[in-house]
């Protein structure tokens, strides 16, 4: 009885958060805050993203789960790097407040250097702008670590995970955004 009631309430959660992703695809994020932390001097301007499908990537040095991503998510980078209709923004969060990009820079440099990655520019969210965009999109849960968005050309979210996702389901997601008509 309790092991049905289990099934009963997990099916219930994808079902809710199956119908969050649903809502969430279709909206337009075009207003980003992400400066620059590694390998790159260049903060994100709305002109960058236009007309590119962009791979929108919030992870933490600090987080399991972003550290058994990682890895494939940069094998992803690296498969698409070269491709100018693709613009990866992978991006590096604290897990404190009020964090130095200076202490952000270097767990972050420890992070990569075991996890891979380390040649792709890093941004960071200094002020929590960007999460705090993308959380009002979500009403379950709040924002989570690890958090990937596929955005077509438009800005308009065509994917969304709110936890690990794996190397052949982001890529297959990529393609597909870059198929898709203007």
């Amino acid at each position: 009885m309790l092991a049905g009631l289990f099934m009963v309430a997990g099916t219930c959660g994808l079902l809710f958060i199956g119908r969050e992703k649903a809502r969430i695809i279709g909206q337009t994020i075009t207003e980003l805050d992400l400066q620059p932390l590694m390998n790159t001097d260049k903060p994100i301007t709305p002109e960058m993203m236009t007309g590119k499908v962009v791979v929108l990537h919030f992870w933490g040095f600090w987080c399991g789960p972003c550290a058994l991503e990682y890895p494939s998510f940069a094998k992803v980078q690296r498969a698409f790097k070269g491709d100018e209709s693709v613009l990866f923004l992978s991006v590096s969060c604290s897990d404190k407040p009020n964090d130095t990009d200076e202490s952000l820079g270097f767990y972050t440099k420890k992070f990569l250097d075991l996890y891979g990655g380390e040649e792709f520019p890093i941004y960071s969210d200094p002020v929590e702008y960007s999460r705090a965009q993308l959380s009002k999109l979500m009403t379950t849960g709040g924002f989570s670590y690890p958090t990937t968005l596929v955005l077509d050309g438009q800005g308009k979210v065509t994917d969304i995970w709110r936890d690990a996702v794996t190397e052949k389901t982001l890529a297959s997601a990529i393609e597909k955004a870059k198929l898709a008509k203007p």
